[in-house]
């Protein structure tokens, strides 16, 4: 098992998404939603310390051929399990053409969900890809041995990203269970699970296959928080004074009421920067910052056991 916390003395290192277009400047409004949404966009991605360590584990998973079939992550709610498996699916697939996987098919594919039954699961997987699929009978083993169909060997597999994994029918988990292979498989899954009892029982159905466990437990600190705040500006084209105000004293704030949730501090900065547009000038805003001062920092809701 893999942890992707850094220790709490680790520098801050950022790697800042490039601007999405060269369009003319953007309203504060549309520029605050651009950046803020829960929109998970694999270009918008920030690099730190610790989606980096997690991004890593699951490279190493993927580099290793002839290990697991499956592999899961997993982090409380609001800290980016959707954007690292997006940012997964981008890598995969631009390093599969590198390597020149079969262009009918990506590396990678992203499943905003996995509730579906086995041969529910092959049609949907086959409908993205735009391959026909073949006829699949009672028998869920037909569904899964068309899947690994789609899969070239253990040296060129597809990899599905199920999201909200939990929700796996115990049809669909028995039948993986059942006729994934323990090693060298063509179809491998990476799974995002929350750190409750739905993950666990899930995990533990799926224990035969060996799953790799990768936890993501870390929240950002106010420095950080900081430098995603002002990264997510730079990408969605604010202005460069408005991405000054982010100071250590604002990303102690944002980080205050956010509790360093990525999820959060998105809630925060869409308050905050997509309400300046419509406040009367620097006084309103700064009223407004002292009205949220005095809450202080959120109750914890920590579920990373």
């Amino acid at each position: 098992m893999r942890h992707g916390a850094p220790s709490p003395g680790a520098a801050v290192s950022t790697k800042v998404p490039p601007h999405p277009t060269s369009d003319p400047p953007v309203s504060l409004v549309e520029a605050s939603r651009r950046a803020f949404s829960e929109t998970a966009d694999p270009d918008a991605y920030v690099e730190l310390p610790g989606s980096a360590a997690a991004l890593r584990a699951i490279a190493d998973w993927q580099e290793e051929r002839l290990g697991s079939p499956l592999a899961a992550v997993v982090a409380s709610p609001g800290l980016g399990k959707t954007m690292l498996l997006r940012v997964v699916e981008s890598r995969s697939n631009r390093q599969g053409l590198a390597a020149g996987t079969p262009a009918a098919r990506p590396s990678a594919l992203y499943l905003p969900y996995a509730g579906l039954e086995p041969a529910d699961l092959a049609i949907w997987v086959h409908g993205l890809l735009g391959r026909p699929c073949p006829e699949i009978g009672e028998d869920a083993a037909d569904a899964i041995a068309a899947l690994r169909a789609l899969g070239d060997g253990a040296e060129a597999p597809l990899t599905l990203l199920l999201d909200d994994a939990d929700s796996m029918p115990a049809a669909t988990i028995e039948a993986l269970t059942d006729q994934l292979p323990r090693e060298g498989s063509p179809l491998r899954l990476l799974l995002a699970l929350n750190p409750d009892s739905k993950g666990s029982r899930l995990l533990a159905a799926l224990h035969a296959l060996g799953p790799r466990e990768i936890r993501h437990r870390t929240r950002l600190s106010p420095a950080e928080t900081g430098d995603y705040v002002r990264a997510r500006m730079r990408w969605a084209g604010f202005p460069g004074v408005e991405i000054a105000r982010v100071d250590e004293a604002e990303a102690l704030r944002i980080h205050a009421l956010s509790n360093g949730v990525p999820r959060a501090i998105h809630a925060v900065a869409l308050d905050h920067f997509g309400s300046a547009a419509s406040v009367g000038g620097a006084e309103d805003l700064d009223a407004k910052r002292r009205r949220e001062d005095w809450m202080g920092r959120p109750i914890e809701d920590d579920l990373e056991l």
